[in-house]
């Protein structure tokens, strides 16, 4: 290890041990190591996630040095200590809030076993390790209603994870029952998130819009909160806001609640949808609402443009169009949304008054392509060596003239 490592970690070791003194002090002394209950330390875990779930960054970092003490504190502690349930909980608490499986995996040798279902210790191990069926075969029988809410909403959340994919409704009911089991903890935070993502993959449109809302105005700034706009993005596709204008009626509401920057990003994603499924309406309203929001010549900017574009394919709408597509910035389209640029060219072209066309339209319009130059030598024809000469022969006449 080089010097410089050698005074990162020494550093990083310093930092860790001021704050748990400053939380712990009586860890200093051996002979004070049974001040502190396993539970207790559990209890102030739970508040820093609280914290975290507000959005604050220093209590995020605070509980990953907390959980790295649980980890080595908890190694040494008496046996005797984990024949009280609360402590026996509280070992399986820490497991399931990301420490370390070591801990469990010792409590299981000891004789006599500490005061606590088996199963609850075999669950949680099971499950920070990945093995689904496992859990279920351990955390089938348990309810966690009959367990003290700060181990019950944990196994519910853990119940619920495995089970989304097998049975989407028992996971709704399962991360009901972790909110309400836990309120106001990361466990809610937790289970908001992802109920959020089962309801719109279960087309439950009406708990997907209270639960987003009530996600938005109790956990907006939450350090979490990127990964519940990412489940609901994609529930938006699956609940299909952007094929159906009933639908999208419905999410205007809740759209408000969201930030310029994400609301910005979720009216592209549904004007994007809604173009490709024909739904002009949709197209409109929503490009309405966001562009003011895109920055002048961004490449979302381009993209509204294109979008709305692509939907006006009325024939008093056709300058408005051509207009507007001409306004594009082709060098900040991706190939793919350039070809979907020649297809709304397509359709505008194809835009028709029958029998005949109407009055001071020239002809077909489309995308301006740069004259590229020919590879080879031999490209060159002799007109146009012809007229090269006589460029350079009146720019001699020029210069003569001039002087």
């Amino acid at each position: 290890m080089t010097r410089s490592s050698q005074c990162l970690v020494i550093s990083l070791a310093l930092v860790i041990a001021v704050l748990l003194a400053l939380l712990f002090p009586a860890y200093g002394r051996a002979e004070d190591i049974n001040a502190k209950q396993p539970y207790e330390m559990v209890r102030t875990l739970q508040s820093l996630q609280a914290k975290v779930a507000e959005g604050n960054s220093h209590a995020l970092k605070t509980q990953r040095a907390l959980l790295l003490q649980m980890d080595t504190f908890f190694q040494v502690l008496p046996r005797a200590m984990w024949q009280d349930p609360r402590n026996a909980r509280a070992a399986v608490v820490h497991l399931l809030s990301g420490g370390h499986p070591g801990i469990v995996k010792l409590l299981l040798t000891y004789d006599p076993a500490p005061a606590i279902d088996e199963n609850l210790m075999l669950g949680a191990l099971a499950y920070v390790e990945g093995r689904e069926e496992d859990v279920l075969t351990h955390f089938g029988l348990i309810d966690p209603r009959d367990l003290p809410p700060s181990l019950g909403g944990h196994v519910a959340l853990v119940k619920a994870a495995v089970l989304v994919n097998k049975d989407p409704q028992q996971a709704l009911e399962l991360l009901g029952i972790a909110r309400l089991l836990m309120p106001g903890t990361l466990v809610e935070e937790a289970a908001l998130r992802r109920e959020v993502f089962v309801a719109g993959k279960a087309g439950a449109i009406e708990r997907f819009q209270s639960l987003s809302l009530r996600y938005l105005r109790r956990f907006r700034g939450s350090i979490y909160a990127g990964d519940f706009v990412r489940r609901f993005t994609l529930a938006l596709d699956t609940l299909g806001f952007g094929k159906q204008n009933e639908k999208f009626v419905l999410l205007e509401s809740l759209l408000a609640e969201f930030n310029e920057d994400t609301r910005r990003t979720l009216y592209l994603r549904l004007a994007r949808t809604a173009i490709l499924h024909g739904q002009r309406d949709i197209v409109e309203k929503a490009t309405d609402r966001a562009m003011p929001l895109a920055m002048p010549g961004s490449h979302e900017e381009a993209l509204f443009k294109l979008y709305r574009a692509g939907a006006l394919v009325g024939i008093e709408d056709i300058k408005q169009a051509r207009d507007m597509l001409w306004s594009i910035d082709q060098n900040l389209l991706a190939p793919q949304e350039k070809e979907l640029m020649r297809a709304v060219y397509h359709v505008l072209n194809s835009v028709r008054d029958w029998p005949h066309p109407p009055a001071g339209i020239i002809g077909e319009f489309s995308i301006y392509e740069p004259m590229q130059t020919p590879k080879g030598p031999d490209w060159t024809r002799p007109v146009m060596q012809k007229a090269e000469r006589l460029i350079e022969q009146s720019a001699v006449l020029l210069t003569e003239a001039g002087s």
